[in-house]
């Protein structure tokens, strides 16, 4: 028996007004749960759509990382434990760390995104890392979260550089899922998963420029709307569609690797990941999609040097890269070599 969960979700500036009617029928009370500026900027009009028609029991702070240990730690809180479901707000590492600990509980599970930040609030699939901050692995829940109410004026309001480090993130699902099924015989589910990645990427570069102008005065046009459904929907369904092997590749193996080896200053994940695409692009000689790509990062800041994930030498970052899990499916088998020259010949450009 296969079973198949793909997500549900509302979105707009008024997205929080269909949560008693969509959230009513499994129960009465819910907790919250997410980082604190998370809480700040939504929890308000939260509370008001459920005044006087669910109760919000608690109110409390995830942690200050996705780990297994604030995932347990969540758990044994009273108001968890008693709650009908549970409201996870924030962004990607909060709410990972809340998919743990509803989906261990078997307690439903709704998210309130207040970032456009990666395809986290959708999918059934977490990343998790330990108390230092090093990446540990990957878990999945049975299924993903029964309904996420993405709040537009939320995330247009949010700090602009997360939703720029979301278009760069959400860059890597055309190219990595793309580069790891080459060559497979495809089941329904993961063939449909497939197609729907080589769609991802036209978007992202025709509407991602536009789409960060408003969000820098903190406003929503169709071009927010757009980028916001690319970057959380689009990615997610297909994460949800195909399977782990799929989800990721060089561009994730980098930024995973990048965790852990020294550099300057502090990157966003999808900051690290454009970059990652970028090598990837090189290293499989797809030049024209690479070409546009880069002139896109260009415009938006996104990361196209070494430098601006805070390296110089690349020889650390790629040997610790080609031990993740990310690469145990590609195209090809991927040597140091190969990633290193990819490396350099980008760094030529420009």
């Amino acid at each position: 028996m296969e079973h198949q969960f793909l997500p549900s979700y509302t979105l707009g500036e008024d997205a929080y007004d269909a949560v008693p009617q969509i959230c009513g029928e499994f129960g009465k009370t819910a907790v919250i749960i997410g980082g604190n500026k998370a809480r700040a900027a939504a929890e308000e009009d939260l509370r008001k759509s459920c005044k006087g028609k669910l109760e919000i029991t608690d109110s409390l702070w995830y942690g200050d990382d996705a780990t297994f240990e604030n995932a347990d730690a969540l758990k044994q809180h009273e108001s968890v434990q008693k709650s009908d479901m549970i409201f996870a707000v924030g962004g990607g590492r909060a709410i990972d760390t809340v998919k743990k600990t509803a989906g261990e509980m078997n307690k439903p599970l709704f998210v309130f995104p207040t970032l456009a930040s990666n395809c986290a609030p959708v999918t059934a699939v977490g990343a998790y890392y330990y108390p230092t901050h090093g990446f540990r692995s990957v878990w999945y829940a049975h299924r993903p979260s029964y309904h996420t109410f993405i709040n537009t004026r939320v995330i247009a309001e949010a700090p602009t550089e997360y939703f720029w480090a979301g278009i760069g993130d959400a860059l890597s699902k055309q190219y990595e899922v793309e580069f790891s099924s080459r060559g497979d015989e495809l089941s329904y589910s993961r063939g449909l998963g497939v197609q729907l990645a080589r769609n991802c990427s036209e978007g992202l570069l025709r509407y991602g420029e536009e789409a960060l102008k408003a969000v820098e005065k903190n406003e929503v046009n169709k071009d927010v709307d757009y980028v916001v459904q690319n970057i959380i929907c689009s990615t997610g369904i297909i994460s949800n569609l195909v399977p782990e092997d799929y989800n990721s590749s060089l561009a994730h193996a980098l930024y995973n690797s990048h965790t852990g080896t020294p550099h300057e200053g502090k990157h966003l994940h999808g900051a690290v990941i454009a970059w990652g695409v970028l090598v990837l692009l090189t290293m499989d000689k797809q030049f024209e999609e690479r070409d546009k790509m880069y002139q896109f990062c260009k415009n938006t800041k996104l990361p196209h040097k070494l430098a601006h994930i805070g390296l110089t030498n690349p020889t650390e970052l790629v040997k610790n890269a080609l031990t993740k899990p990310d690469l145990r499916k590609t195209a090809y088998p991927v040597t140091e070599e190969m990633v290193l020259k990819a490396i350099y010949d980008l760094e030529k450009l420009g």
